[in-house]
């Protein structure tokens, strides 16, 4: 039975075909665009305002998707630390939940300061769980992503997608 036969992998491969083609006509949009002189003085999006949340506090959330089994990761444990003099100090560990998420915001509030915080994915345990087809001995066992957060004024979002061989993350808002 091959991968596409599964209504979730199906589904996961309908909708990322869809967003591809989504984005591919928005380029031929834009590039079709007349060129206007405040075009070329646009600053690049990184260093726009972050996105007005309109009354919910500044937060710190994720979003983790398995690509192997097209599916959110539920289940997934992710230890959440805080970097101290470059060493993690656990802040909590979260199981992700059916949508790919954890239950609640992990900073939020008081809690949501600057500094330099890591996600640890179990990701040898998460597959083996999953009674994943993968070699006995997983090429990655534990992902850890390193980041900043440099302003409590900015809403920040970790999506998060990772397979048995690769992994990839961004600065989401």
């Amino acid at each position: 039975m091959n991968d596409l036969s599964k209504p979730g992998r199906r589904q996961f491969v309908l909708a990322s075909m869809t967003m591809a083609g989504g984005m591919l006509l928005s380029r031929e949009a834009l590039a079709s665009a007349p060129a206007t002189p405040d075009s070329a003085a646009q600053q690049p999006a990184q260093s726009a305002d972050p996105i007005s949340q309109h009354g919910v506090s500044p937060r710190l959330t994720i979003h983790i998707l398995d690509t192997y089994h097209g599916t959110p990761a539920t289940g997934l444990h992710v230890d959440f630390s805080r970097l101290e003099n470059d060493v993690p100090v656990r802040v909590r560990q979260v199981v992700i939940n059916q949508n790919g998420r954890a239950d609640e915001p992990l900073l939020i509030g008081d809690s949501y300061q600057t500094g330099s915080y890591q996600l640890l994915l179990h990701v040898d345990d998460y597959y083996r769980m999953k009674g994943a087809p993968l070699p006995s001995s997983p090429f990655l066992t534990q992902v850890p992503i390193r980041f900043r957060i440099a302003s409590t004024a900015q809403r920040l979002h970790l999506p998060v997608q990772f397979g048995p061989w690769n992994y990839t993350y961004y600065r989401g808002s």
